[in-house]
């Protein structure tokens, strides 16, 4: 997570690993959805979400 001091913008990099069985996509629009309803105070904010592995 950084804050662009020029912009005031959040960004937020999620890296995950995910249970076998799970769907990459459903899992990170889950997660981008979650991450925005939990900072929905911030004016200004980007989410990236990446499946880095399958367990």
């Amino acid at each position: 997570m950084s804050r662009d001091s020029t912009t005031g913008t959040w960004h937020i990099d999620l890296r995950l690993v995910l249970h076998r069985g799970h769907r990459a996509l459903d899992v990170t629009r889950a997660v981008h959805t979650a991450t925005l309803a939990a900072t929905r105070a911030e004016p200004s904010v980007s989410v990236r979400v990446t499946v880095t592995g399958v367990v």
